[in-house]
């Protein structure tokens, strides 16, 4: 599933089913970031290695106080660029499989929160993507000192709907 790079979170593909923070929430808006495909370009770079290693941090569940992780699946999608079947190694409880959640990302500053695939470290390891710098921006400023639970955050989105 493709979706642009900060396009507003969709997640049927027709466009017919879109998401939204509830009035009480504190943030404002779902922004996609990393959902690729080989039918569309993107852009090439390299990030911080200590960013990067924030990231597979947090995919990984370290500190256990965060869990950036949101809708997950049985089962485990193959990239949709090389078709891997992905996985990173963590520094605790081993090997974990990529293409089977996605990840939420907040950066309260501007009141968005990130989401894209856990596939997004194998992108930026594999194929040099480069998620643009209000992404990387709030992976920086992320404090891992305060818990975080991106299944709570998903309490307050209401899921809309067009037309019959």
């Amino acid at each position: 599933m493709y979706f642009e790079d900060l396009s507003p979170y969709r997640y049927y593909a027709d466009d017919n089913c879109w998401y939204e923070f509830a009035d009480d929430c504190e943030f404002e808006k779902l922004l996609n970031i990393g959902w690729l495909d080989s039918n569309h370009s993107f852009q090439v770079g390299t990030i911080d290695d200590a960013l990067f290693k924030k990231l597979r941090d947090l995919v990984c569940c370290i500190p256990k106080r965060i869990n950036i992780h949101f809708a997950r699946i049985r089962g485990q999608r193959p990239c949709k660029l090389c078709k891997a079947y992905a996985k990173i190694r963590c520094k605790i409880g081993g090997m974990r499989h990529l293409g089977c959640t996605e990840l939420r990302i907040p950066s309260r500053e501007q009141k968005v929160v990130f989401t894209s695939p856990d596939m997004i470290l194998h992108y930026i390891e594999e194929h040099s993507y480069l998620p643009p710098v209000e992404f990387l921006d709030a992976l920086r400023n992320f404090d891992t000192s305060q818990p975080f639970d991106a299944e709570e955050l998903g309490k307050n989105i209401i899921e809309r709907r067009v037309g019959p």
